[in-house]
Formats: C-alpha cells, sequence, structure tokens
C-alpha cells in the first residue's frame, strides 16, 4: 500500500509539473501549429536555435544565444527599471513597457525557449526582498508567454551545479570569471561586481543550450 501510493504521489508531481510547463508554452492550442499574435497567424518554432537565459531580479538581465548557419552570436542586456515612489521612499521596479519593446527589438522566432531562474525568498533578503524578487520574476513570465516565447523555468542549484559553481565558497565574481571564459568577447561588459546579472543570464542562456566549457566551442560573439 504504501509503494503504491508514493507511486501515485510520483505520478502526480510529475503531472502537475508538465502541466505548468505546458502553460508557459508556446503554441497555446496543442491542435495546432499555429497562433493567432496581433491578428497574424504565426507558426511556432520550438526547436529553434536561439536561446535566451534570464536572470529576473532588478539587477539582473537577458541573454540571448543564437546559432545561424555556421556563426555564433551572444549578446547581453541589462533588464530595463525605473524609479518609483513607494510611501515616503524611491524604489527601483522593473519596466513592463521597455520590456516588452526589448523582446520586440530581438524579431526572435515563435517559440523560442526562455530559462529564466526561478525566484525564491530568503530570510534575509526582508519583505521588501521578496516583494521585489516575486513581482520580477511574476513580471517577466507573464510578459514573455503573452509576447510568444516558450518559458522553463529552473532552480538556481540547477545551472550552478551545470557549472560547478554551487557550494559555500561560489561567489559571483566566480560568475563573472566563467562567462568571461564562455564569451570572451563579451568580458568588457562583466568587469564590475555589479555586472553578475548579466554573466547569470549568459550562464542561464549557455545551460539552456547545454555548454560547457570547452575550447573551440564556439568562438565568434557579438554584443
Amino acid at each position: 500500500m504504501v509503494d503504491s501510493f508514493r507511486v501515485r504521489v510520483k505520478v502526480s508531481d510529475a503531472q502537475l509539473k508538465e502541466n505548468w510547463l505546458a502553460s508557459l508554452s508556446y503554441p497555446f492550442s496543442e491542435t495546432a501549429g499555429q497562433q493567432s499574435i496581433n491578428g497574424e497567424e504565426t507558426i511556432s518554432d520550438s526547436d529553434s536555435e536561439w536561446v535566451i537565459g534570464i536572470d529576473p531580479d532588478l539587477s539582473g538581465a537577458l541573454a540571448l544565444l543564437k546559432n545561424e548557419k555556421s556563426d555564433c552570436s551572444a549578446q547581453v542586456f541589462d533588464s530595463p527599471h525605473l524609479q518609483v515612489l513607494v510611501g515616503k521612499r524611491i524604489r527601483k521596479r522593473l519596466d513592463a513597457k521597455s520590456i516588452v519593446q526589448l523582446l520586440q527589438s530581438l524579431d526572435a522566432p515563435p517559440g523560442t525557449k526562455v530559462y529564466i531562474e526561478q525566484s525564491i525568498p530568503y530570510p534575509q533578503d526582508g519583505k521588501q526582498g521578496w516583494w521585489s524578487g516575486g513581482f520580477g520574476y511574476g513580471l517577466w513570465i507573464g510578459t514573455l508567454v503573452a509576447s510568444g516565447f516558450s518559458v522553463v523555468p529552473v532552480a538556481s542549484l540547477l545551472w550552478k551545479n551545470h557549472f560547478e559553481l554551487s557550494g559555500n565558497r561560489a561567489t559571483k565574481d566566480e560568475s563573472r570569471k566563467l562567462a568571461s571564459t564562455l564569451f570572451p568577447s563579451l568580458s568588457s561588459l562583466l568587469k564590475r561586481k555589479k555586472d553578475h546579472g548579466r554573466a547569470e543570464a549568459l550562464l542561464i542562456a549557455a545551460y539552456g543550450k547545454s555548454l560547457r566549457v570547452e575550447p573551440g566551442m564556439c568562438n565568434h560573439f557579438e554584443e
């Protein structure tokens, strides 16, 4: 009885996860490979060579990796934000309109996969940190799905384990160093400590493409 119950729970958990991912995927209809956006019929390209990685924090970024013919390219964009008045204090918040404009400017194939780091609240972040993290994570997901992308939430431990960055001794400086190794022509954009969001977005995208630190992997990248 116990074993049977455990099996049922595992299947149920897997189904719940599948349902969640399906709700974040393009196209939205399982019966058609096409979906109307702004009155135009578009065809999903979920097997596109484009992959996007996002660090959804206020100090985060969006990274785009794409393979076209024999060419590889990488780009990274800081998350757009603006100042707002919260109570009597001025705080930064993600700029929803600018995020939409950024996504449109990419001109990515419909159904392009986006790997986004899951937002996990930590006690030391405080209430404002919890609210800001959840707001940014939800804003990115909603905007991405509405814009025709297929979203895959990724726990930070997954992509960090992939690059052996997990553990008590791992730091954001190591993320910047590794991203500079993987994407040498973007190293000038990763020099400052506050550039860790750019680095992590690049590494999340690289995780989505299952890249590792290997010589000759791809040696042409563009800003």
